[in-house]
This record gives C-alpha cells, structure tokens and sequence, in this order.
C-alpha cells in the first residue's frame, strides 16, 4: 500500500535540507510480510499516513 508522508522536518520549508521520500512511500508483498523502504534524513522525523486507495 502508499504511505503519504504528512511531515518531514528534513523539508526545505522547515530549513533543512529537502531529502526525503518524495511524499510518499510504497510498501509491497514480499516473502513472509510487507515491507518498506523508508529514506530518513539525519537529525530528522519523518511521519507516515496510510493512504487507501
């Protein structure tokens, strides 16, 4: 399922430096459960909402 990332305070708008997950994060099926590949940016928080299709 998509993951929406509601804040990141890695963001420029918070005077950082703008990495992150582009706004939003795939978890897929793999073998034995679902994972994700999350990018977290040092000294930063970063917060996901499930998004339902």
């Amino acid at each position: 399922g998509r993951w929406r990332e509601i804040i990141n305070t890695d963001a420029t708008e918070y005077g950082g430096s703008g990495k992150g997950n582009g706004g939003a994060v795939e978890a897929r099926a793999e073998a034995g459960g679902i994972s994700a590949t999350v990018l977290l940016p040092p000294l930063s928080t970063i917060m996901l909402e499930f998004a339902p299709d």
